[in-house]
């Protein structure tokens, strides 16, 4: 897994939570299926508190106060692994050519909202 890359534009970083919180719905596109798979897998071996942040705060749709409680982080720590972990995302996606340009690129499934 690549996790270093070119900066992470706004727009990709609002795309990737787009992405993640259809994700948890169950509504997104393939591809983006399956590099949020396989970031979460690599998550679960490598640093579970990026694993469990991604799983609560976009997939559950947690809000952030919970997050930090559940995860016992405190507040610094959770922006700094939020923020790895998004990037993360979003390096894989555009990897995979679904991020060209800082847009949004098939992340809605088809027949998804």
């Amino acid at each position: 897994m690549r996790k270093e890359g070119g900066a992470v534009t706004k727009e990709q970083k609002k795309a990737t939570r787009q992405a993640l919180r259809r994700y948890g719905k169950g509504s997104v596109c393939a591809a983006w299926a399956q590099v949020i798979g396989a970031v979460l897998a690599w998550y679960d071996r490598n640093d579970p508190v990026c694993a469990q942040l991604l799983r609560l705060r976009y997939l559950q749709g947690l809000p952030e106060e919970k997050v930090i409680a559940r995860l016992y982080v405190g507040r610094t720590t959770y922006y700094t692994k939020e923020l790895e972990a998004l990037s993360t995302v979003a390096v894989c996606a555009a990897d995979a050519g679904l991020l060209p340009g800082g847009q949004m690129s098939g992340v809605v499934a088809p027949g998804g909202a």
